[in-house]
């Protein structure tokens, strides 16, 4: 997360606010999305529930923008030395952002469903990168993506 801060025109404290929710979390899954100068970290359901804050954010993002837009599943399984540790997913986000969209209009029962398939999903089909490759999404968020 700390990294997108480097790359994009987001403000430290900010960035530094949702590292501070990440760190104070456990073992959960969280969306983190970074566009035009802010970020927010979410849970998943945070993000599927209509009308949230977060949902509001992600479904901002939903045309063609003239930013780069990141988009990224964050996974922490542990904790090591106070820090969280686990996976980065980067994700494509106009894939992700409609994902959002189609079902947020779900019923709760079918979201919950959804989530844990998603879950599933970014843990089991992995897309391994290299360090230059994320700095590269960083940058550019992604554009014509091959990310999830």
């Amino acid at each position: 997360m700390r990294l997108t801060g480097a790359y994009q025109a987001v403000e430290a404290p900010d960035v530094e606010r949702e590292v501070a929710i990440l760190q104070s979390s456990r073992y959960t899954d969280d969306f983190f999305l970074a566009w035009k100068g802010h970020c927010r970290l979410s849970t998943l359901p945070a993000v599927y529930e209509p009308d949230t804050p977060a949902n509001l954010d992600w479904l901002a993002c939903r045309s063609v923008t003239p930013w780069p837009v990141v988009a990224l599943y964050l996974h922490t399984d542990k904790s090591v030395e106070g820090l969280p540790w686990g996976s980065v997913t980067l994700l494509d986000h106009r894939t992700a952002v409609e994902d959002v969209r189609i079902f947020s209009a779900l019923p709760e029962s079918q979201r919950e469903r959804h989530i844990r398939l998603i879950v599933k999903r970014y843990q089991r089909r992995v897309t391994y990168c290299s360090m230059l490759e994320a700095i590269q999404y960083l940058k550019t968020g992604g554009g014509e993506s091959q990310w999830m």
